[in-house]
């Protein structure tokens, strides 16, 4: 980012903290960051300006021609935000783990085709020894995490199949990655202080991707069923130029007033609850929920 860009979106991050949404609610019981929001440029149209007109929609753009998209190499590469959080100083961390939360995609899980990446872009210079994502080279194509799963084995084993590399990203830097790579956050051993590492992260759909239709995404105000191509203002296009009715529905406030967001921060809630309140870990979670919370078990891949 540009000195410009980067001052405007740590002003934005700045205002969002200073007046938390409710859809930030579930943040301030877990303690896993000292804020997290998902999704702010639904609510906030200051984040929406920075998707859409800031490098980043042509950065990813760019990288959509890496050659895991065929189709788009050949007929141009659409790009559009499917889910993202708004990431402001990790406490506990996160250990090995595959992001799970990339919205209504198949991020290439099972035998479909790959419709998704992920992207993380700092405000802030990443301190040199936590803060930062360690990815494990090699690691999105591995066989033993299941599809509905988010933390991996941590052991020695892991570590000698796939290489660790560390990035550490200075304000404005953004990184993008396969959304299958195995990677770990570590928190502020002694908290964070005054200093700070702020993120907006998340994932974007890719050319023609397709709603699935899973329970954990299942925004029912966007109208979408699945196998349906993902055209929304619930996940905008960005790239190579937005869609008219799309900004409309989220500058007017349709999206962004949508019950359906509110159904889904109790869902959050739920896990933190259970975590917070019960001692329930992630992965035991995760573990009950399998194979229930989707609706629809084929997956189904992009778009004719």
């Amino acid at each position: 980012l540009s000195k410009e860009w980067l001052a405007y979106v740590q002003d934005v991050c700045e205002w969002q903290v200073a007046n938390p949404h409710a859809l930030a609610f579930p943040s301030v019981i877990s303690n896993f960051y000292d804020y997290v929001q998902r999704c702010p440029w639904r609510t906030n149209m200051a984040y929406l300006d920075f998707m859409l007109y800031s490098p980043v929609a042509n950065v990813m753009g760019k990288i959509a021609g890496c050659g895991w998209f065929p189709e788009g190499d050949a007929n141009g590469h659409e790009i559009r935000i499917s889910t993202d959080l708004l990431l402001v100083n990790p406490n506990t961390g996160l250990k090995w783990h595959q992001d799970e939360q990339n919205g209504p995609l198949t991020a290439g899980r099972g035998e479909t085709n790959l419709d998704a990446l992920r992207y993380w872009v700092t405000m802030d210079d990443t301190p040199l020894t936590f803060g930062g994502p360690v990815y494990l080279k090699g690691s999105h194509n591995n066989d033993f995490v299941h599809r509905d799963e988010v933390f991996v084995r941590d052991d020695a084993a892991l570590l000698q199949e796939f290489a660790p590399t560390t990035f550490r990203a200075k304000a404005g830097d953004m990184i993008i990655w396969h959304p299958k790579v195995i990677h770990k956050v570590e928190g502020a051993p002694d908290g964070w202080g005054t200093a700070k590492r702020r993120v907006i992260g998340g994932t974007a759909a890719i050319d023609r991707a397709v709603y699935q239709d899973e329970e954990e995404h299942s925004f029912g105000a966007h109208g979408l069923k699945h196998g349906d191509l993902l055209k929304s203002g619930f996940f905008p296009k960005i790239f190579p130029q937005s869609e008219l009715t799309e900004l409309e529905d989220l500058r007017s406030g349709k999206v962004g007033r949508s019950g359906d967001l509110y159904r889904r921060m109790f869902h959050t809630l739920q896990w933190y609850v259970q975590m917070k309140v019960f001692g329930t870990s992630i992965e035991t979670i995760q573990k009950n929920m399998k194979g229930l919370k989707t609706k629809i078990r084929t997956l189904t891949s992009t778009g004719p």
